[in-house]
């Protein structure tokens, strides 16, 4: 639990030496900006906590919210509610309080902190999702900030729960601009759950760190003299010194000792060698308590609670002679004189140290039961229990499960896995207790959630649980990326639900499902495609009436486009996929219907899902999804040669996978992003982001090994490494063949291989390539394939033979979304014409191509056509550059949103940004495109031309 008592107590002494310590900070808070932060470290006693209070003192202008995490734990996002409990947010629902009203603070993506801000789990409630809660807490924090700067101080920070830790982190590193400041201390002494997030923490570069030091020998002479109103000689102060090592805290309570031993005597180190010495801390006043009071000391240690009557509980008494206790404990120095808190944590340590281990262990489950049977919310109570070694009664285990059902929701899974993982203590062999905490493992994990599954497997009997722990095998496989075993566990649980499974209307949506995921795990690495193949050779396509259908029906889909069956016949089932427009079940049916009709060229139906796919994902702060989504939006509009849209959703992909995620694992993003570099005429960045892949077993995966070996032979070839290029794309098309991926366009590794082989020489090299897929192609048969097919023969054959080819690619792609593709066939003809004599026929061909390519922004062929215009004797009729050009991916998705009519805020909320980044991303627009404001940029916008989609 945390408490919200940050407030200086009436009899704190004055804070005496810390001059230096709080200029430097002041100077760091006020005089470098805003969205600073500070870090007080140091062993407890040290006075972390009272130069904080100094530093919080009241402020007209700024709202404070101050919190002190328990050792004893807490709750998902405790310390969260703790900060803002003050202004009444989690009182009831957050959303009906008065404080909202009217200032829209929980408006837009700020509503997605409400789980955050609630005490217990829904029972029918939905998990949400982790980045989402702190993306909306962030944006609850930036309007709570706008109304009035916000000082934000965390006492206690290594006690602090572990998703509110996260948080604190995430703020950290978007609160450049906001009028936040942060305030944390830290004590060194005590191993922190999360020493990771808080190194991480300290390392930013708006944080400053700070090494609370003991008090020099003159500020302990001050302390003393201010306590005792006697100024202490040398000597008093030296030993004073040797016994607390300059320990603030011990000094106070050795000059508390000094009052109550020798109230008249004259001070001398004499007096503090009598019995004082080290055990001053730990002694108090422990040893004069009575044992009614000392059973609500006890009590006080256990629940960290301000409410009495659970304490008076714990302690065997009522709230009567409890609260008299609690008098005399204030009194005698031990608790706080405005709470029911210890002054200090080191007090409260010593009533623990000094209760032996089977009494404490006692006191924990009587303070669990207690707290449950007078209905307290589960995650107070699992608090108790998770300081129990073991879980020795049912009802223990209901209250975890509650528990872990409540951080679940609150975007908490960490938290949900920990008290699940005490609740399987009870018994290891609980199936549902196995499943749910591989459920929430699942997001940091996987091996053990993995582990957990195959156990639950071992147990169950009944087909329909063994399906539901399959499909549950198979989604967390896909996480670990590596879904070999999941195949095989589900390659097993297809023969035994042909046989045990009935025809009910619930069965057939779960065999429907299994055969669906057989098709996820199977095509997600190479070695199981042609097992899923056969498998599924002969299978009928069902009607995609139901969700579950039309998820088997688009993975069907990707099995066809991957094999290469005639697009044609692919392309209605897809489109039935699509005409629901759900989001159920993953998205995987409507990704994998998305691949079959994007690579046909049926473009318009795939932007308008993945746009209300994305959509989806920003609205719910679901930055993964958003993730993904956009690199499949970049790779669509780059097959429709809209480089601009591609770099923008490109670019927002690969940030949000670095900058806000970290996952090392991606490949997606970096690829396509490099190449939209590459036809940008940037392949030197094209090779930094190829360089940031960092995959295990990255050979081994379907889609994503082929697409890096594109990508890499691409820039190799922008670079004029044509040898290099060559070997990355027969190496690509070998893996293709190996994996039985018949597909010529999933990764046509062929049609860059036959202009590498023709500017090599090597052109019959080049004409066994293109003879190797001819069949392929035309099998897929679209005009945009046939087109790249005569392509690769008209660079491949000499003479007029090779013109006819290209003349007729020039006609096949015209028209077709493949507009790159014909800008190539275009630039290719007015070459070869030109070297037959034809400057005429030259120019008008590389005018086309030139016209295309400045449409779709490949500044990659212009680099070559433009040249190649000049030595046929042709000017350019306008000019091949446009304002737009220089805009980065994220500037234009900032414009783009402008434009449209977004504010600041909702852009930035939509593209997982900062007011500040937009604010500047802005700002660089309008001097790229040369206007002064928001006004001109529609406009600007509009002008520019782009490809029909």
């Amino acid at each position: 639990m945390a408490s919200t008592s940050g407030l200086k107590a009436e009899d704190e002494p004055t804070l005496v030496g810390r001059d230096l310590e709080l200029a430097l900070i002041r100077e760091h808070l006020h005089g470098t900006g805003e969205g600073r932060a500070v870090l007080l470290r140091g062993p407890a006693g040290i006075g972390k906590t009272r130069l904080m209070h100094a530093l919080t003192e009241p402020d007209a202008e700024a709202r404070v919210l101050t919190v002190k995490c328990q050792e004893s734990g807490g709750a998902a996002y405790e310390a969260v509610r703790g900060l803002l409990a003050p202004l009444g947010l989690t009182d009831g629902d957050p959303a009906l309080h008065p404080l909202l009203a009217g200032s829209a603070a929980l408006a837009g993506s700020a509503a997605l902190a409400l789980p955050a801000l609630t005490t217990d789990g829904d029972p029918d409630g939905q998990p949400a999702d982790m980045y989402g809660v702190m993306h909306g807490l962030y944006w609850l924090t930036a309007s709570l900030a706008a109304e009035r700067p916000l000082v934000l101080a965390v006492d206690d920070l290594q006690w602090c729960d572990e998703a509110s830790l996260r948080w604190l982190g995430f703020l950290l590193r978007r609160a450049e601009g906001l009028p936040v400041a942060l305030l944390f201390t830290l004590r060194t002494e005590v191993e922190p759950a999360r020493p990771d997030v808080l190194d991480e923490m300290a390392d930013a570069t708006s944080c400053l760190t700070v090494d609370v030091e003991p008090l020099t020998d003159d500020a302990v002479c001050d302390m003393l003299a201010a306590s005792l109103a006697v100024t202490p000689d040398a000597s008093v102060v030296a030993r004073c010194v040797e016994l607390t090592g300059g320990n603030p805290f011990l000094v106070q309570l050795l000059a508390r000792e000094l009052r109550h031993r020798a109230p008249d005597a004259a001070l001398d180190a004499d007096v503090l060698r009598d019995g004082l010495g080290h055990g001053t801390v730990a002694r108090f006043h422990l040893d004069r308590l009575t044992p009614e009071r000392l059973a609500v000391a006890k009590a006080l240690a256990v629940l960290e609670s301000d409410d009495i009557e659970p304490v008076a509980a714990l302690a065997g008494t009522t709230p009567g002679p409890a609260a008299g206790a609690v008098d005399a404990l204030r009194a005698a120095g031990l608790l706080s004189p405005d709470s029911l808190a210890y002054r200090h944590d080191l007090m409260r340590q010593a009533v623990l140290d000094a209760t032996p281990a089977e009494e404490r262990l006692a006191l924990r489950e009587r303070a669990a039961r207690l707290l449950n049977d007078s209905g307290r919310p589960s995650d107070q109570v699992a608090v108790q229990l998770m300081h129990l070694p073991e879980v020795p009664e049912p009802w223990m285990v209901t209250v975890l499960r509650s528990a872990a059902l409540g951080a679940e929701q609150r975007g908490a899974p960490a938290t949900a896995g920990q008290y699940l993982s005490r609740a399987l203590r009870y018994d290891l062999d609980d199936i549902e207790l196995l499943s749910a905490s591989a459920r929430v493992l699942a997001h940091s994990d996987h091996p053990t959630a993995l582990s957990r599954l195959e156990h639950a497997l071992s147990l169950a009997t009944d087909p329909r649980l063994r399906c539901r722990l399959v499909l549950q095998y198979v989604i967390t496989s896909l996480g670990a990326q590596n879904s070999l075993r999941a195949f095989e566990l589900v390659g097993e649980t297809l023969f035994m639900v042909e046989s045990e499974l009935g025809d009910t209307p619930d069965e057939q949506a779960l065999r429907t499902l299994v055969e669906a995921m057989a098709l996820v795990s199977g095509l997600d690495e190479k070695s199981t495609v042609r097992r899923v193949s056969e498998r599924f050779r002969e299978h009928t396509l069902p009607p995609g009436e139901t969700a579950e259908e039309r998820l088997l029906l688009g993975m069907l889909c990707a099995l066809g486009t991957l094999e290469g069956r005639p697009a044609a016949e692919l392309v209605p089932a897809a489109q039935r996929v699509l005409r629901v427009g759900d989001v159920s079940l993953g998205g995987w049916g409507a990704l994998g219907a998305s691949l079959t009709l994007y690579l046909a060229d049926e473009i318009k139906p795939v932007e308008f899902v993945l746009t209300t796919l994305l959509e989806h994902a920003q609205k719910r702060g679901q930055a993964w999804n958003s993730a993904i989504v956009s690199t499949t939006r970049a790779q669509v509009h780059l097959w429709a040669g809209n480089i601009a849209q591609a770099l923008a959703d490109a670019q927002l992909a690969f940030d949000l996978v670095h900058r806000d995620l970290h996952v090392k694992s991606a490949v997606g993003p970096q690829c396509t992003l490099a190449d939209v570099m590459v036809l940008r005429g940037d392949a030197r960045r094209a090779e930094e982001l190829l360089d940031l892949v960092r995959r295990p077993r990255l050979d081994e995966f379907a889609l994503e090994s082929h697409t890096y070996m594109m990508s890499r032979a691409r820039a190799r070839a922008a670079l004029g490494d044509l040898e290099g290029a060559l070997g990355h794309l027969v190496r690509c098309g070998d893996s293709l063949a190996e994996a039985g991926i018949g597909n010529p366009v999933l990764a046509p590794w062929w049609y860059d291989a036959a202009q590498v082989l023709a500017d090599l020489g090597r052109y019959g090299e080049g004409r066994d390539v293109v003879d190797r897929v001819a069949p392929a192609v035309r099998r897929w048969g679209t005009p945009r394939v046939q087109g790249m097919l005569a392509v690769a023969r008209g660079v491949l054959t000499p003479g007029d033979t090779g013109i006819d080819e290209l003349t007729e690619a020039s006609r096949l792609l015209d028209g077709s979304p493949g507009r790159l593709e014909h800008a190539r066939a275009e630039y290719l003809l007015g070459r070869r014409l030109l070297e037959r004599g034809d400057s005429e026929g030259a120019r008008e061909r590389l005018r086309r191509a030139i016209d295309i390519a400045v449409l779709c922004g490949d500044r990659q062929l212009l680099g070559q056509a433009v040249p190649a215009l000049g030595a046929a004797g042709g000017r350019l009729r306008r000019g091949t550059e446009s304002p737009t050009d220089a805009l980065s991916g994220s500037e234009r998705q900032v414009a783009e949103r402008a434009a449209a009519g977004a504010t600041n805020r909702e852009i930035a909320e939509a593209l997982f940004l900062t007011q500040r980044t937009v604010e500047f991303h802005l700002t660089s627009v309008y001097r790229k495109l040369g206007i002064r404001g928001r006004g001109e940029l529609a406009a600007v916008l509009a002008a520019e031309r782009r490809p029909v989609g």
